[in-house]
């Protein structure tokens, strides 16, 4: 017989921490592929690690956004839009940004030459100096994405329109929309024409009041983006009549195909993982 303060063992006791507007369960989960609703267990829209860690969440956001909770003998439910803030408190801290274009657009400058091409200095961090900078080519035609041009103005809209300036980001001047040119059968504009605003030797430039995310045409590296939407509709999709598998979402994946990313990518790429000292290894 051992008296009781020379026993080793420690016993701790945790509660179990749900995230709303999904289901964890692995019977659930299992649903889910067998009827391929999803694509497997990795799919980005449900919520296992290997899940997590495709969809591009390195362990670091996940351990940072448990120690926010702290530790419950409870059980805890947490909304997806808490753990998706957390996670992209911890990314902006992290790792490099980029600029992409989703639905692009061309924009030709008519008044840049056709070889005009000229380095701007990005940083990869706007934030943390430590990330260091990049830069990319500005040409005399660029791509901006679809939503930030309008082919008819309003008072609320702030971004790109006949006759409207609009910034490119950290490029040094901005361009004015002069016209754009439109697909006789769907109505989609196709192009748009400006004209850079550099203003004469001893004019005042006046600053745009909205600065846009561009590509350049000439090392714009083509890709196709997914965005992940909620799998489900309601925050408990258990409680929906007839069960979680009549809550899915039908819009829970837009795919889009044309979409373009600026060159610095390929030095990401060199440098990764990111971050550095605990990412994506395996």
């Amino acid at each position: 017989m051992y008296p009781y303060d020379s026993l080793a063992d420690t016993f701790c006791r945790y509660g179990r921490l749900n995230l709303t507007g999904t289901v964890l369960s692995k019977r659930k989960l299992l649903k889910l592929v067998e009827s391929h609703y999803v694509r497997g267990w990795d799919d980005p829209r449900l919520y296992t690690l290997i899940a997590l860690r495709r969809r591009g969440i390195p362990p670091g956001a996940i351990l940072s956004f448990v120690n926010e909770l702290g530790v419950s003998t409870a059980l805890t439910n947490i909304q997806i839009v808490r753990f998706e803030q957390s996670v992209r408190r911890y990314l902006e801290q992290t790792v490099p940004r980029l600029m992409l274009v989703l639905d692009p657009i061309p924009v030709i400058i008519q008044n840049l030459p056709d070889d005009h091409m000229e380095e701007i200095e990005l940083p990869f961090s706007p934030k943390d100096p430590a990330f260091g900078t990049h830069t990319v080519p500005f040409t005399r035609t660029v791509y901006i994405d679809r939503t930030d041009f309008r082919a008819v103005d309003s008072k609320d809209f702030f971004r790109l329109a006949p006759g409207k300036s609009v910034g490119l980001l950290k490029v040094p001047f901005p361009i004015k929309a002069t016209s754009f040119d439109k697909d006789v059968t769907t109505g989609k504009v196709t192009a748009i024409h400006a004209l850079y605003e550099q203003p004469e030797e001893g004019t005042i430039f006046k600053k745009p009041k909205t600065y846009i995310q561009w590509v350049s045409s000439a090392k714009a590296i083509e890709a196709e983006v997914r965005i992940f939407n909620p799998l489900f509709k309601s925050e408990i999709p258990d409680a929906v009549e007839g069960g979680y598998l009549n809550d899915i979402n039908p819009d829970s994946e837009e795919v889009l195909p044309n979409a373009v990313i600026e060159p610095g990518l390929e030095e990401v790429r060199k440098r990764a993982p990111w971050p550095e000292e605990e990412g994506e290894k395996g």
